[in-house]
């Protein structure tokens, strides 16, 4: 009867108390299995990298396009598994619905984000956990308690949040919200056949507020198309917009396959990164292109560059290290706000310009360039902003470019 007894209490108790378990401690968990997790998975033999999704990849919120130059860094070879296009040429279609080219070929891939970061999980030295949303961070006497919503406990000295865009470990360690660019976009199948290497860009400050949509081929007849704004307005209306008046004149009727919306951060600026053996990486930290959105190799270098801090014991030089590399200079910021201030007639001045010397920024000091912008009266009340401009450009022009979106 006693032994009956004891057993009782003894489930009463571990029923109110929950099904906690203390788990393994490692020196470092990732929160967070994207490719900014991923690559500092790839590094850190002993650590944990938690994941809520229930399969590597999926969902994808990500136009998916991906520079070169980002897996040249790691010495990845393009696999036809992981890659839907590889693009020529980038069309900025400016207000008036004149196209400037922008050729760099070979220098951008559109990819099957799913099986690109399967394959980044496959060169993990991490252990990989799915189905296993954090829900509580504490630190206690220098160590950090990830609790998970299975009830679990696992410690560690080291901390990665590249959880994405509303990171619970930005906002549980660093106490940070950040600005968000709403977006808006699906898969979507087209009747008339797509240029497979081009990729286009639209501009249009009335209908596009501090922002722009895109179409990137995924296949002969599909393509990610979408949009994303700062400011007021019903995105969806502006979507259905986009896809009547736009989309269905050039490529005919369409069909919408896959919802990929999601949050980008948005910053003005670079955010703190590094607290109490803590460290943010990609969306979590915001670390976005300023001028395109693209996310998926900043994520990596910074998944990167946070794993190497913590294996040289020195992680207060992560953030500077970040601060430190072209991709992302305080100076993308402030390209991004000149862009971003210039209304439809200067954009399409700016277009009619580069109509002349096929595009090419870097013949801006040319002097029949010159003697053009001097003609067009929002080019002339603008030349300091876009001296301004040209200098950057020209010293951060593969982040300007050909960067990842």
């Amino acid at each position: 009867m006693y032994q009956l007894w004891f057993y009782l209490i003894h489930k009463s108790v571990k029923f109110l108390m929950g099904s906690t378990s203390v788990g393994k401690t490692f020196e470092t968990i990732i929160v967070g299995a994207g490719p900014g997790g991923l690559m500092a998975g790839r590094y850190l033999k002993d650590a944990l990298i938690l994941e809520q999704k229930e399969e590597i990849g999926k969902p994808i919120q990500c136009a998916e396009g991906l520079s070169k130059r980002f897996l040249d860094r790691y010495e990845i070879k393009p696999d036809p598994n992981w890659i839907s296009a590889i693009v020529d040429n980038t069309q900025i279609v400016l207000p008036n619905k004149k196209v400037i080219n922008f050729f760099a070929k070979g220098e951008l891939y559109i990819i099957d984000r799913t099986n690109f970061e399967k394959f980044l999980a496959g060169q993990c030295r991490a252990q990989i956990q799915l189905k296993n949303r954090v829900i509580d961070i504490e630190r206690e006497n220098e160590i950090w308690k990830i609790k998970t919503e299975k009830g679990e406990i696992f410690k560690s000295k080291y901390l990665i949040g590249a959880d994405g865009p509303l990171s619970i470990v930005r906002r549980k360690v660093f106490k940070k919200e950040i600005r968000i660019l709403p977006c808006i976009e699906y898969l979507v199948k087209l009747e008339k056949e797509l240029n497979t290497s081009e990729i286009k860009v639209y501009f249009d400050k009335e209908k596009l507020p501090s922002g722009y949509a895109w179409i990137f081929p995924k296949s002969n007849h599909s393509a990610n198309i979408g949009l994303g704004i700062v400011g007021k307005g019903n995105l969806n209306l502006i979507f259905k917009d986009f896809l009547e008046n736009t989309v269905k004149k050039e490529f005919g009727n369409y069909e919408l396959l896959e919802n990929k919306s999601g949050p980008v951060p948005w910053e003005g600026a670079l955010i703190k990164m590094v607290k109490d053996n803590a460290l943010l990486v990609g969306d979590a930290a915001g670390l976005v292109n300023p001028i395109s959105g693209g996310r998926i190799g900043n994520a990596m270098i910074s998944g990167e560059t946070a794993a190497k801090s913590i294996l040289s014991g020195d992680i207060n030089s992560y953030e500077l290290k970040i601060k430190s590399l072209p991709d992302f200079s305080d100076n993308l910021f402030l390209a991004q706000r000149i862009l971003y201030s210039l209304d439809n007639q200067t954009f399409n001045e700016i277009g009619e310009v580069l109509e002349r010397v096929g595009g090419n920024i870097l013949k801006f000091k040319n002097p029949e360039v010159i003697s053009a912008f001097l003609t067009k009266p929002n080019l002339r009340k603008n030349i300091p902003k876009f001296l301004k401009l040209y200098s950057i450009y020209k010293k951060y022009k593969p982040s300007m470019t050909s960067s990842n979106f």
